[in-house]
Order: C-alpha cells, then structure tokens, then sequence
C-alpha cells in the first residue's frame, strides 16, 4: 500500500468528483480496473489542489497537470491490542425507504441515503462502521464543508464529518481490509480515508 501527496492544478478543481478522476490519471490505463485507491483533500489554493492518496498501485507523474511529491510505502498489519490516533472524513448516513413510496426499475420501492446530524447517531454508525476490526475512545466529532453535486441531471449534497481519536485493534485481518476499502459512502468525493500515526 502507497501513502502519497499529490498536487493537482487546473480550472476544473472546484467539484471533489473532478479531483477523483484527474486522479485516475496517476496511474497507468486499464479500462478494466476497479477503484483502489482513497483520497483527502489536504489545501485548496486557485486552480490548484493538494491531495492526500492511499493507493493499491504507486502513482506517477503521468499528466502534466499531476505532480507526486512524495509517496511511501506502508505496512498494514498491525498487532492486536495497539493503540493508534486516528482521522476521518466521513459521511455518516442511514437508508430510508422513499416517503411517497415511489418504485425503481425493479419495482421495489426506491430507498435514499440520508445524512446523520445527531451525534450519538454518528457515533453509532462508526462503531458498527468498525465492527468487529476495532474500538473507538475519546471521539471529538466536527462538522465540515457541504458538498454539493449534480449527478444523471439531479442535484445532490453530501454533509461530510471528521472524526478524531483513538482507536484500539481487535482483529488484525478485519482492520487491514477497513484500511484497504475505507469507511462509508462517498469515497469519491475524498471520504473514507482513514488516517492513523502511533498513540
């Protein structure tokens, strides 16, 4: 796994779903690929964007308008039982099934992903976000920036959070992969990352 900072420039870095594409383009083409890689949007300046990415594959400065200033290596088994601080930009949400009971194209009725504003709610969904991979103490929970979208011709809002504080691993393997895919929704609008240095 590759811990990288990356700079981006250009017009179009205003909407977080246009950083996640241009960063598609630090990596060699494969139409087939999947995503596996996670981002956080660290400092915005005009026309310009530093990124912090955790990827499966090492990025390059593969576009003139994609500089990598530095990437590192990281190990992601972590013993059972260790401490480690943590942040997350996450976007904390419950599914709900549609009010006026509209039906998608399957005839089911359509469900919709609303956010969690309360709290204890946030802190809830983390802990079953967590599982079984680890323990969250001492949360400090704080409101960020909305982000809005346009997606299929349909406005949209994602109301993100960041959570702080200690985490403590219960199953080594289950962590690793928490790691791997992130946390929550929206990982394409720079959620998910999670973000740990020793205790």
């Amino acid at each position: 796994m590759y811990l990288s900072r990356v700079v981006l420039t250009g017009e179009h870095l205003h909407n977080l779903y246009e950083i996640h594409r241009a960063l598609w383009q630090a990596f060699p083409c494969d139409p087939d690929q999947v995503r596996d890689f996670l981002f956080r949007v660290e400092k915005r300046e005009t026309c310009q964007v530093q990124v912090l990415l955790q990827s499966q594959r090492m990025p390059e400065d593969r576009k003139k308008n994609i500089r990598v200033l530095a990437t590192k290596t990281f190990n992601l088994s972590m013993p059972e039982g260790s401490f480690l601080r943590f942040m997350l930009i996450a976007n904390p949400v419950k599914t709900i099934a549609d009010e006026q009971g509209r039906l998608n194209n399957k005839g089911d009725v359509k469900k919709c992903r609303v956010p969690l504003i309360k709290e204890d709610e946030q802190v809830e969904w983390l802990k079953r976000k967590l599982d079984d991979a680890a323990l969250a103490n001492g949360l400090e929970i704080e409101k960020q920036t909305p982000v809005y979208f346009r997606k299929n011709h349909r406005r949209g809002k994602i109301q993100p959070f960041a959570f702080k504080g200690l985490l403590q691993i219960q199953d080594s393997k289950l962590f690793e992969d928490l790691i791997r895919q992130g946390i929550g929704p929206a990982k394409a609008f720079g959620c998910g990352l999670l973000s740990l240095a020793r205790a």
